[in-house]
């Protein structure tokens, strides 16, 4: 298990496979609805704080995020709501955050936004849907340039939401270009190269 501070309101967790079996969890399991998981959470807080030296306020309200890794495992970000800013009951909300879709309103914003994003790192789990003529970027958020993905989708377009549900809601509405790679297909048609 690997602990870092973010700033003094967030910590990073970065948990194994073996992590995750040794606290007897999976990211599918993972919801604070489930005693299970409040466990782990409060698991993860206390050892995170012995390894950090240092005490983790967790009287106030938490937001955490989890990302799958790629190589097995989960990536945790832990932030304090300082103001509550939802009406959710109880101390914490877990939320998932698989994909990250963007909303792009021409052909420039998207070819610039998919050449930045090809710097960050791999995006081969990427989507790309068209509606009229606007078009929406759905990016895996890897632990690889997690925290560089939403800045930079927001830098070129508007980040219409975060998980399954919008994910779900762009393939109803609207047209699938390519459910694989969108991001690498994107450069190579500008001539900028793949990521």
């Amino acid at each position: 298990m690997r602990v870092e501070f973010l700033t003094d309101d967030a910590i990073i967790v970065e948990l194994t496979d073996e992590d995750m079996k040794s606290l007897n969890i999976t990211y599918e399991e993972m919801d604070y609805s489930k005693i299970e998981t409040k466990r782990v959470i409060w698991t993860i807080l206390s050892r995170a704080g012995k390894t950090l030296g240092r005490e983790i306020n967790t009287s106030g309200r938490m937001l955490v995020e989890a990302i799958r890794k790629e190589t097995g495992g989960c990536v945790l970000f832990f932030t304090v709501e300082r103001k509550a800013v939802n009406a959710h009951v109880g101390r914490y909300l877990v939320r998932k955050t698989d994909y990250i879709v963007c909303e792009l309103k021409n052909i420039r914003e998207l070819l610039s936004c998919a050449f930045r994003l090809s710097l960050i790192g791999d995006m081969r789990e990427s989507r790309l849907y068209v509606h009229g003529g606007s078009y929406r970027l759905a990016v895996k958020n890897h632990t690889a340039g997690a925290g560089l993905l939403k800045p930079c989708l927001s830098e070129f377009g508007k980040v219409v939401g975060e998980g399954a549900l919008v994910l779900a809601q762009t393939a109803e509405h609207w047209h699938c270009i390519t459910k694989e790679n969108a991001v690498g297909l994107l450069c190579l048609s500008s001539g900028r190269g793949a990521s």
